[in-house]
């Protein structure tokens, strides 16, 4: 670990009647212990006078004097907080590292040491000094000359508002912060942080890759993710802990695609449950554009759904069928769009293959048609392509969050519809990811 290269002290009275035993000696004594490039001495404007005293005293050391700006500052703690803080953030502006870092809170009121405690714990310097007594007399006051210059370290406060600002991360799903905001243990330089925290770091920025996999999408990541090792984490926690019938969902998300068309149905209805519970959580976090492109997509591949469960691939359905063809017909009699061929297949788009499983029979048709045109405030999904996430060029989602949520909470009754009770558990499994349903 780096040695600290600038010193921080706050400048008290003393005992007016030994200055020099009781103020100027123990600072001294705490000065020089270490090798500073920089000695910021922080008095009152009381004490002002001492700290240039001081100051002359150990003339071989750059020296600077920052003062309080206020008399009676040194009684105020916010007042204290704010000048230590400015001076730690200016030091930092200038490209000193915490770790460059020490302050002395051993001098000065009782406001003065616990203001700048906490701004050197807000800047994360990892040690503080204080000039201790070694002995003491029959009324307790240290025997002037027998002080020892000690130092505490910040590293488990520190390390435990990380893991609190973590915390709250988490459970908004904001995981890239989590992985951001908290330090790789392997890169910790040994007694950096306590080991039990460490080793709670790395718990968590595991289960934080895991669920960071899943919400975009990469199921795969997400399965390689190795968990087993991290079940005995501590509350709170182990709110996050991933059941195994989540694991299991998110394995079976993971398999490859599947080849026949009733196959490949029963895969999409997986996947359909978990990006309508991606578009929930895109509209919780006011990711407006995201949750209607979201919305449209569910739509979509219900259809789609639909049709492989009659072996029908949108994509590439046979021409030489005969519902096909009468369909075809159709559409040509009622000067709709018809279907288009590609390599001897014909393409469905949403809206035709919505009228062809009608064409077929489908219960579901006429719920797929009806929402493909739906239509509030501001949200009109057959205005998707026009959004700046597709063909166009400006967001069509607007600024409210209601007519979204109505849009998804029609697709939540369609997949119902669709899969019955299986598609509320699929649901269920989907929606374990919005963490802050566990944590109300």
């Amino acid at each position: 670990m780096n040695l600290p290269s600038i010193l921080i002290c706050t400048v008290g009275t003393g005992n007016i009647d030994q200055l020099r035993l009781t103020l100027l000696e123990p600072l001294k004594k705490s000065i020089r212990k270490g090798e500073w490039t920089r000695v910021i001495l922080v008095p009152s404007q009381l004490t002002k006078e001492n700290a240039t005293r001081l100051s002359e005293e150990v003339q071989d050391l750059p020296v600077e004097i920052k003062e309080l700006p206020e008399c009676g500052a040194e009684d105020n703690a916010d007042a204290c907080f704010g000048h230590f803080d400015q001076i730690l953030s200016s030091l930092h502006a200038d490209g000193i590292s915490a770790s460059d870092l020490l302050v002395d809170f051993t001098r000065g009121t009782k406001a003065m040491s616990a203001a700048l405690v906490l701004a050197a714990v807000r800047h994360e310097l990892p040690q503080l000094r204080y000039v201790s007594g070694g002995k003491r007399d029959e009324r307790g006051t240290v025997v002037p000359g027998t002080e020892i210059v000690a130092e505490v370290r910040t590293t488990i406060a520190t390390a435990r508002r990380r893991l609190d600002d973590a915390y709250g991360f988490f459970r908004r799903g904001n995981f890239a912060a989590v992985l951001d905001g908290l330090p790789n243990p392997r890169q910790l330089r040994d007694g950096q942080w306590p080991r039990d925290l460490s080793e709670l770091v790395s718990a968590v920025r595991t289960l934080a890759t895991f669920y960071s996999a899943w919400d975009r999408l990469d199921y795969c990541e997400a399965q390689n993710v190795g968990l087993s090792a991290y079940v005995d984490v501590p509350s709170p926690w182990d709110k996050f802990l991933p059941l195994p019938a989540i694991r299991d969902w998110v394995s079976l998300l993971a398999q490859p695609w599947p080849e026949t068309n009733p196959e490949r149905a029963t895969r999409l209805r997986s996947l359909v449950a978990d990006l309508l519970a991606n578009g929930e959580r895109r509209l919780r976090d006011h990711q407006f554009e995201d949750a209607v492109i979201r919305g449209y997509r569910v739509l979509e591949l219900i259809g789609q759904i639909r049709l492989f469960d009659r072996d029908i691939d949108s994509a590439a359905i046979p021409t030489d069928r005969p519902y096909v063809k009468e369909f075809q017909e159709k559409l040509l009699k009622k000067k709709s769009h018809p279907l288009s061929e590609t390599d001897g297949k014909y393409q469905a788009s949403r809206e035709q293959s919505a009228r062809l499983l009608k064409h077929l029979g489908d219960p579901i048709a006429d719920d797929l048609m009806q929402l493909g045109n739906y239509e509030e405030g501001q949200v009109k999904l057959s205005r998707r392509n026009y959004s700046v996430w597709i063909h166009g060029f400006e967001a069509i989602a607007g600024s409210d969050p209601d007519p979204i949520h109505n849009l998804l909470k029609e697709l939540e009754k369609l997949l119902v519809k669709d899969g019955g009770a299986e598609a509320e558990s699929r649901l269920q499994q989907a929606r374990s990811m919005d963490l802050s349903r566990r944590t109300q």
